[in-house]
């Protein structure tokens, strides 16, 4: 991490500022991520066909991916990351692109904030892994959904209640899937307490979900 990043991640913001999401269908607005304010930037985008298809074929084959490791982010990134995908990806119709895709993410993420290594975890899921509202302890997470619902978040609250509700609630806020979603945690420095508040959604029965989660590995 460079010492330009490394200032911009432990700048001292103001603990009275509101902290906010910020959506756009531009990849520009994932940058959003180091303003003090924001706590959560969405890029809208479309899969496209191919990665659409893709999924179709996976969910008919009821295969399973399960994919945890680092990558450690030198020169041979995007070779070591294609080869981790290529190992637990079927070979179906759109494999490359899906593949192509998720480099991208990768190469983003370790553009945007310089880490030695990423972890990364990419699974079908039948069931929703945190299934109650919480926050992550970690600096900033980046997640995606190919296939099936987006993860769920809260706003902050104004009006001085709890920020993780005792009681889940009704009413939340939706990350479609295909967004590509920054998640600023309580790690972020001089963020604790403002970290974004989110769960995993459910997971309809006979149905299931591929999600993508990038983190710093250092």
């Amino acid at each position: 991490m460079n010492t330009a990043t490394h200032a911009a991640l432990t700048q001292q913001p103001s603990q009275q500022l509101k902290r906010i999401a910020r959506i756009s269908d531009q990849a520009e607005v994932l940058g959003e991520i180091y303003q003090p304010d924001v706590n959560l930037a969405v890029w809208q985008r479309d899969l496209g066909a191919e990665i659409e298809h893709y999924m179709a074929q996976l969910a008919d084959s009821n295969r399973q991916v399960n994919l945890r490791c680092l990558i450690g982010t030198g020169d041979e990134m995007h070779e070591e990351t294609s080869t981790q995908l290529n190992r637990v990806l079927p070979d179906f119709i759109g494999k490359d692109a899906l593949t192509n895709n998720i480099c991208e993410l990768v190469e983003m993420y370790q553009c945007l904030f310089e880490p030695q290594q990423i972890g990364i975890r990419l699974a079908t899921l039948n069931r929703a892994m945190c299934p109650k509202f919480h926050v992550d302890y970690l600096p900033a997470r980046m997640v995606t959904t190919y296939s099936g619902a987006g993860t769920h978040w809260l706003p902050n609250p104004e009006d001085g209640s709890p920020r993780i509700p005792e009681i889940e609630p009704e009413h939340f806020e939706q990350i479609s899937a295909g967004d590509v979603a920054l998640l600023k945690g309580d790690g972020w420095f001089e963020n604790e307490g403002f970290g974004v508040v989110h769960r995993s959604p459910p997971v309809a029965e006979g149905e299931t979900r591929m999600f993508l989660s990038l983190d710093f590995a250092d």
